[in-house]
């Protein structure tokens, strides 16, 4: 029963999206380029719901509820310092409007999924990397255990210093962290 509700989903999800064969996101001008290897899913979506910083439900132009996390970040939970503010500054982004999302396909040739939510890269509707503005506003870490874009290590770094969102707290514990103490 598991696996047919998985494939279901696949399929609703594949309905939803458009497949770009060959094509690799280029985080650092929010451009596509030729990568033979890569496969990535886009999408447009209205987002409905706001779950924490790092995590929101959106509606496809086919009317598709689709739960999506955020790639390359972790931002704090929703009860540790932080979790609110970080999932206001996520809201005041995306909520309510109409954004682009990209999900990188597995080897298998499926979305690549974790813990019933697909991982995306999310631009607003204006191309503003979403992962970018999370960083650099202090609200999220950069989740340097699955990505190594430079661009976002630095606007993590920068916030840092600048002493901006969670980093006014000398102290603050990485949400991988967190989750291990709850």
């Amino acid at each position: 029963m598991k696996n047919i509700i998985s494939i279901l989903l696949i399929v609703s999800l594949l309905s939803s999206c458009q497949y770009i064969a060959g094509q690799k996101v280029d985080k650092k001008d929010n451009q596509t380029v030729k990568a033979s290897e890569e496969k990535i899913y886009d999408c447009y979506m209205k987002v409905v719901g706001i779950t924490d910083g790092d995590t929101f439900k959106g509606l496809t132009n086919d009317k598709k509820l689709l739960k999506i996390r955020i790639y390359g970040i972790d931002a704090p939970e929703k009860n540790q310092a932080f979790g609110t503010r970080s999932k206001q500054y996520l809201s005041n982004l995306i909520f309510g409007k109409q954004i682009h999302v990209k999900m990188q396909l597995t080897k298998k040739g499926k979305p690549n999924k974790s813990w019933d939510r697909y991982v995306a890269w999310v631009y607003t509707s204006d191309g503003k990397d979403v992962s970018a503005e999370m960083l650099k506003a202090g609200m999220a870490w950069h989740f340097k255990k699955y990505d190594s874009t430079p661009e976002y290590a630095k606007f993590e770094n920068d916030a840092r210093k600048a002493k901006v969102g969670l980093w006014i707290d000398k102290n603050s514990i990485p949400p991988w962290n967190f989750r291990k103490n709850v």
